[in-house]
């Protein structure tokens, strides 16, 4: 039965907060049990090791476990990513893996996904409030000449993290800074995070001091670098990876893989696209968060990141008797280093990729992208197709288990 959650503030803490150790787990268990009179048995037993997980959770209480599901083969002829590669997808969607892989065989069948990670830029937005609007025009034209003495300040913080441009964004006498980093093979908002934080603590005092004006307030983030958010600044200027994917898939492959043809598969497109258009969809795309997702968790990237990296636009055009695709993401928030990279199941997966290396965040970037294009191909062709329901009541929520009787008299 579920408790209700009174009592007094001593009976609300939850015990050993600091403490990273398996007794302070299994203690912050039971007491939840007690409090909360369910017995959460599944938690009991964990495989990862408490004390490892320091830098990674609070509180920690146990982990739940993802299916992980294997999809491909998929040939990739990328600029980082080159040969045949699976992608391994944490997921509890019956249907999706089989979509993916349906699709990487199409891709495949056409020669291979060609790939390209353009660029890499983390971005954080500090702002500053100043006491007028021409001292907020002064202090924009200020920090727009700073950039050497603010990138050198940030190095002073990490070694991994080099600042690429400072550019100012005034609204008013509130001035918001977009500072624009490459952080090597992590995704990088953490390091990018404690950069700006010192570096503006050199403006803050160096400004006041150059110019006589004071800084009203200031914050470390102001909201302008759409940090795991859906923005229009992030697709049309990247955020992350920005990172294309594209194929020709003939017309014998699109009948014969993905049941479809050219012209039901650009009508699909057309009318997909006028859909996305009149529902505000920031860019165009089917279902690529799936894959991201999928990867994401199974890889130990950051999952609240799913939500901006899941900005993608599809294109699709005719190519003889078949079409050319192309997936280009703009924001794909991918790391090899750094937060649960490091775990054992996610680091055994991202070794299986060949994404542990140094340099490997590209590599990382443009298998995703793969994979998000064969998926939207896959899934578009069976909506196009009429299969799309199908599918999902054959793989997924009525599939029986093994061993399932299914006939009703049971005979």
């Amino acid at each position: 039965m579920y408790a209700d959650g009174g009592g007094d503030s001593a009976d609300s803490s939850i015990p050993a907060r600091d403490n990273h150790t398996e007794a302070a787990r299994q203690s912050r268990l039971e007491w939840l049990r007690t409090r909360q009179g369910t017995p959460l048995a599944p938690l009991g037993p964990m495989r990862l090791h408490a004390d490892d997980l320091a830098n990674n959770i609070e509180n920690l209480i146990g982990a739940v476990e993802v299916p992980v599901g294997l999809a491909g083969p998929l040939v990739f002829a990328g600029t980082h990513a080159s040969g045949r590669l699976y992608a391994p997808l944490a997921t509890t969607e019956g249907a999706l893996v089989a979509s993916a892989s349906r699709g990487a065989q199409a891709l495949s069948r056409a020669g291979g996904v060609r790939t390209h990670a353009i660029a890499q830029r983390m971005t954080r937005a500090p702002v500053f409030q100043l006491g007028s609007l021409g001292q907020a025009a002064a202090f924009a034209d200020w920090i727009g000449d700073q950039l050497e003495e603010l990138r050198g300040q940030a190095a002073r913080v990490s070694r991994h993290a080099a600042l690429v441009s400072v550019r100012p964004v005034m609204t008013g006498r509130t001035v918001h800074v977009v500072f624009a980093y490459e952080t090597g093979d992590a995704a990088g908002q953490n390091m990018t995070s404690a950069c700006t934080w010192h570096a503006c603590q050199w403006v803050l005092d160096r400004f006041p001091a150059e110019t006589a004006a004071d800084v009203e307030h200031f914050r470390v983030e102001g909201n302008l670098s759409g940090d795991k958010k859906v923005t229009y600044h992030s697709f049309l200027n990247g955020r992350g990876t920005r990172v294309v994917a594209e194929a020709e898939l003939s017309g014998h492959i699109l009948r014969n893989v993905l049941n479809s043809d050219r012209e039901t598969l650009l009508e699909t497109h057309r009318i997909q696209r006028g859909g996305a258009l009149h529902g505000g969809m920031v860019g165009d795309d089917i279902c690529i968060a799936n894959i991201i997702g999928g990867m994401f968790t199974a890889l130990g990237q950051d999952i609240a990141s799913v939500h901006e990296s899941s900005l993608g636009h599809l294109e699709l055009e005719p190519a003889g008797e078949g079409v050319r695709a192309t997936m280009v993401l703009p924001a794909l928030i991918v790391g090899t280093v750094g937060g649960g990279t490091r775990l054992p199941a996610q680091h055994a997966l991202l070794e299986m990729l060949g994404c542990t290396g140094e340099g490997s965040r590209p590599r990382l970037a443009e298998i995703i992208a793969g994979f998000a294009l064969a998926l939207d191909l896959s899934t578009m062709s069976a909506v196009g197709a009429d299969e799309f329901i199908a599918a999902h009541e054959r793989l997924g929520r009525n599939r029986p288990s093994p061993g399932t009787r299914t006939d009703p008299k049971g005979s």
